[in-house]
Formats: structure tokens, C-alpha cells, sequence
């Protein structure tokens, strides 16, 4: 017996059309809590592009007189034969065996450290405000992003804001002078194809509470 299709009303033998039916397995509509057939609004709005209803506005910067100031700092630390990258987005330099949009990988981290010659990345430096530690959603991102960055190996630095607010610049410098050095052996076994281990930069907590007290 003909019935209609629970999402668009067409007439159809199953719960939804041969269209709806599509449109359900590539997770453009869902059953909500109810069971009821609706639009997904996130998938839906992963294929669009241009929004017209939407305001473009240019953004004068993309650092703060803060994060250019740190920016500076690590810039004038690392060698010559490395770059740093600020607001990189993982999607650009970490990639999934899988087909479907990567969510995980749709995170910008604060700044990444490159081998020039290549563009070879090295290490991820993330700065931490109060934000990180209190909002909920913050805490369950940066958990994610140091998931990913060890399943790929890539060593995460991360800074409280507030500690490199007490810290002179000359300190700061010498820990991401120190971090450079740790992790450089590693990197460089991963550059040439050899077996390297999973990095911990942990010790740089207590490094960092010593930096403070000193300043």
C-alpha cells in the first residue's frame, strides 16, 4: 500500500522516497529526537558556498597586539632554515582516510613551526586563556587537537596566557629555544624516513612555573 514519505510527503511503498531516502544516507536529513524526519542544518550547510543573505566584512588583522607580540618573540627564536605560520588550520596539513567532511580538522591552532625548504611542519604552539580551561566546548577542542597532533606525531607546546604575561621576553625566548632543541632530533628522523617516538613536551609546565619565579 502506497504511503507517503515522511519527509517530503511524496507518495512512496517505504517510510521515505527514493530521494529522501538518498538525501537520508549522505546525512542531509536526520530523525530527531522524536523520530521525526528533519533537515540536518549542519550537513545542509557544509554545500554552500556564497550566502547572499550573508554580510562579508574584511578583517584588519588577524592577530591581536598580544599574539603579535608572542608572534615577534618566536620569530626572532627559531633559526633561519624554519618559518612560522600563525592561525593554521589543521585541514592543511593533517589528512583523514576518509571521504566525508572532516570536522575535527576544521580547528585553527595559534602557530605552527616549519621546515622552510619543504613547509614541513614540526611543532604546534597554542595559546591557552581562561576560556580554555572554563568553557566547556574549549575544553572538548583542545582535547581533540592534541588527540589528532599525537595520533600524527606532531608535538604540541602549550602556553597559558596569563604565565607569559609575568615572563619577559628574553625568557620566552629561551624556552621555545629549548622546545627547538628537544624536539629537533625527532623531526628530523621523521624528515629522513626513519622510526622516530611519540614526543611529550609535559616537562615544559614545570619549566615554565621556574621562568616565572625567576622573573
Amino acid at each position: 500500500m502506497k504511503t507517503n514519505c515522511k519527509f517530503c510527503g511524496e507518495l512512496t511503498n517505504y517510510e521515505l522516497c527514493r530521494d529522501c531516502y538518498n538525501l537520508a544516507k549522505e546525512e542531509i536529513i536526520i530523525k530527531n529526537e522524536k523520530g521525526v524526519w528533519v533537515k540536518n542544518i549542519r550537513k545542509g550547510n557544509e554545500y554552500k558556498f556564497y550566502d547572499e543573505n550573508k554580510e562579508y566584512v574584511l578583517k584588519n588583522e588577524i592577530m591581536n597586539e598580544f599574539e603579535m607580540r608572542v608572534y615577534n618573540i618566536i620569530k626572532s627564536s627559531i633559526p633561519k632554515r624554519y618559518s612560522i605560520i600563525p592561525q593554521v588550520n589543521l585541514q592543511s596539513i593533517i589528512s583523514t582516510n576518509s571521504n566525508k567532511r572532516n570536522d575535527e580538522l576544521y580547528r585553527n591552532v595559534d602557530f605552527a613551526l616549519f621546515y622552510s625548504k619543504k613547509f614541513i611542519p614540526f611543532l604546534i604552539i597554542e595559546l591557552n586563556g581562561q576560556q580554555h580551561y572554563t568553557n566547556a566546548y574549549n575544553i572538548e577542542r583542545d582535547k581533540s587537537v592534541k588527540q589528532i597532533l599525537d595520533k600524527v606525531k606532531l608535538p604540541l607546546l602549550t602556553i597559558d596566557v596569563k604565565d607569559i604575561k609575568v615572563i619577559n621576553d628574553s625568557s620566552i625566548r629561551k624556552l621555545i629555544k629549548k622546545v627547538i632543541t628537544y624536539v629537533n632530533p625527532s623531526f628530523f628522523k621523521r624528515l629522513f624516513a626513519k622510526k622516530y617516538n611519540k614526543l611529550d613536551l609535559n616537562w615544559t609546565k614545570d619549566y615554565i612555573v621556574n621562568l616565572k619565579t625567576k622573573n
